[in-house]
């Protein structure tokens, strides 16, 4: 797999660029290899690993600026993929205001959802994209391992990457 990103925001590009350095990492995959199982996954870790280590899937990166509808309806969303745009996410640029180890998550997080997209015979999703209870699925667990090794720190703390913000209706 291959990251792409072709904007000029230098936070972007980072993530980006640690993103791919990962995804040529041994131990990235042998620690998803080594992780035990999934929750809603047909697919083990290691299939897993295996399918993201050998696929040549191009994952383009581009901003998203919301309007000011939209600004309500995505005020919670980092990033979103979208059907009619395969192999593409969508950052919130309102959300980008964060570590750039927390954007390559995301990023990672995402292109777990392509892969799986892409894959014919196992699923390995997260079902709906509130983050409770999701912390064993592929795209989080992924996630959360990219946050950890990037940040060089075993104990970092958990992301959601869906649904970030209580609401706050009165």
């Amino acid at each position: 797999m291959k990251i792409i990103f072709n904007e000029n925001l230098a936070g972007v590009k980072s993530a980006t660029d640690k993103s791919n350095e990962l995804l040529k990492n041994d131990e990235f995959y042998k620690a998803i290899s080594d992780h035990p199982n999934f929750d809603l996954s047909t697919a083990s870790p290691k299939i897993i690993a295996d399918l993201l280590k050998k696929s040549d899937l191009e994952f383009k990166v581009e901003i998203f600026y919301p309007n000011a509808f939209q600004s309500i309806k995505y005020r919670k969303t980092f990033a979103y993929t979208d059907e009619r745009f395969p192999n593409t996410l969508f950052l919130n640029f309102k959300k980008l205001d964060r570590e750039i180890e927390d954007i390559a998550a995301t990023i990672i997080h995402e292109s777990i959802h392509a892969l799986d997209d892409a894959e014919e015979i196992y699923t390995f999703g997260h079902g709906n994209n509130s983050p409770k209870g999701k912390d064993n699925t592929a795209p989080y667990w992924i996630g959360n391992l990219t946050y950890r090794i990037l940040k060089n720190n075993p104990n970092a703390p958990l992301l959601a990457f869906d649904q970030m913000e209580e609401d706050n209706i009165a």
